[in-house]
């Protein structure tokens, strides 16, 4: 291992938090944003958001699909929810792109972390590090933070799941909630444009049997190898702040409970941490100040994530059919614009910004079953190399 180098700011994590945080860094000093795979590698996620974060973000060239409704089934009933803010699928691998496009200045690295050394020193890869901010976005395992003397994720507040994919195309983003295989569960198909995404989760986080339950709803006897992918991810808020460390995306336990939306949050409390901390490099505020400026953004949406939590937890506690006659009558549309409206103020979209200080001003079409460029580019890629294998 070679001297201690010197940094203004650390990142450690480069999925959706890490180069939201990042991005709100870039220019302002020196900055490192390491994680142990390369940008865009290790997607987990079912990659859908609302369509106004890629708006939001000028990102509409990783759009898949967007969805305008929600359909729930339960106890065999199937309820439809008009999204009063619709839904889009999108390529995990092109968004992270777009955003690592925008870190002018940023070094990115691939070193994975390996402790934080007395003297406050982080370790990454065979590199030694110091710096004034640092940024945990590790995701659930917040490995930073640990680092540092705060605790480890609470596994009784983790669900965890696994996901597949066909090529072939769907309308619907659909649910299947506490289906008779997943009872501590749900089921999805999330469409994609050019394929469909499935797979079943347990909010008890009980991982054994996933694989098997997934493949009894697709009707299959078996996966291929390496067709499954999978995950953790919290569903309780945490501290966003582990002494000096600010803490954002899952290993904040931003990820949304009973839902299980978690790049919204990471890309909205991302950029919130990225903008405290850049106030700390310019010198307008202590690291003290950005710190507690940075929890109490978050713990704004504290009340709504408790209640969320709540919910997850009746629901998953009470009889079935019980629970299918409230799925039903929160569709009635004056109550589900509102309980929309307060799900998009948890992590509002409208404070995501293209750059420091630039708003964007895109808008995407959000009518049902539209598909956006990130097909279109693997059907031409498709295209050239039927092409070129005929040639």
């Amino acid at each position: 291992m070679t001297g201690t180098e010197t940094y203004d700011a650390v990142v450690v994590g480069a999925s959706f938090a890490g180069l939201a945080a990042a991005g709100q860094l870039a220019g302002a000093g020196r900055v490192l944003l390491a994680d142990r795979e390369p940008v865009g590698a290790g997607e987990t996620s079912a990659c859908g958001t609302l369509l106004a974060v890629l708006e939001r973000l000028d990102a509409g060239d990783a759009l898949e699909q967007v969805h305008p409704e929600v359909v729930i089934n339960v106890a065999g009933l199937r309820v439809a929810f008009d999204t009063a803010y619709p839904f889009a699928t999108f390529d995990y691998r092109t968004l992270c792109e777009i955003l690592a496009a925008r870190l002018d200045g940023v070094e990115v690295a691939v070193a994975p972390f390996k402790g934080v050394e007395p003297g406050g020193a982080l370790l990454l890869g065979d590199r030694r590090v110091r710096a004034e901010v640092v940024i945990d976005a590790s995701g659930w395992r917040r490995v930073l933070a640990r680092a540092l003397g705060a605790a480890p994720a609470d596994r009784g507040h983790l669900s965890t799941g696994v996901e597949t994919r066909h090529h072939h195309g769907g309308r619907d983003l659909e649910f299947w909630f506490r289906p008779p295989e997943r009872p501590d569960g749900v089921h999805w198909a999330f469409p994609a444009g050019d394929h469909v995404r499935e797979g079943s989760a347990s909010y008890a986080g009980k991982a054994k049997g996933l694989r098997e339950d997934l493949a009894h709803f697709e009707h299959l006897d078996a996966f291929p190898a390496r067709a499954v992918h999978g995950g953790w991810f919290p569903a309780h808020l945490g501290d966003p702040a582990a002494s000096r460390a600010f803490v954002v995306g899952d290993a904040a336990g931003q990820c949304l409970p009973l839902t299980g939306e978690g790049i919204r949050p990471a890309l909205v409390f991302g950029q919130a941490a990225g903008r405290e901390a850049r106030t700390v490099l310019e010198g307008t505020q202590s690291l003290g100040g950005a710190l507690a400026r940075y929890r109490a953004t978050v713990e704004r949406s504290r009340l709504a994530y408790r209640a969320l939590e709540h919910f997850q937890d009746w629901a998953v506690r009470l009889p079935v059919p019980v629970v299918a006659p409230v799925v039903r009558g929160c569709a009635w549309g004056p109550l589900s614009r509102r309980l929309q409206a307060i799900y998009w103020a948890v992590a509002d979209p409208d404070t995501l910004e293209v750059s420091p200080g630039t708003r964007a001003v895109t808008k995407l079409p959000g009518r049902q079953g539209v598909t956006g460029a990130a097909v279109e580019e693997r059907r031409g890629a498709i295209d050239s190399n039927e092409e070129a294998a005929s040639a």
